[in-house]
């Protein structure tokens, strides 16, 4: 995973950005087109049953299981 780290003033342009957004050069021209979906910002408002249920370890994995379920899905194209 490649990390680009943004100044304060490009960071509060994504933060304010909502769906398509257009990367740019210096000149203006266009490098990317991205689309933008919210980042959790907290935890979930799940009712207490349902955190229970998250919390149950029964049937769920362990940590190398859901390594291996993860190293075999397949990127988006």
């Amino acid at each position: 995973m490649t990390v680009i780290r943004l100044d304060a003033a490009t960071l509060a342009q994504f933060q304010a950005a909502e769906g398509q957004i257009v990367l740019a050069d210096e000149s203006g021209k266009a490098v990317r087109l991205c689309v933008l979906s919210p980042s959790p910002m907290a935890e979930p408002e799940l009712s207490t049953e349902e955190w229970k249920r998250r919390m149950n370890p029964a049937g769920g994995m362990t940590t190398a299981q859901m390594l291996d379920y993860l190293k075999g899905l397949k990127t988006p194209a």
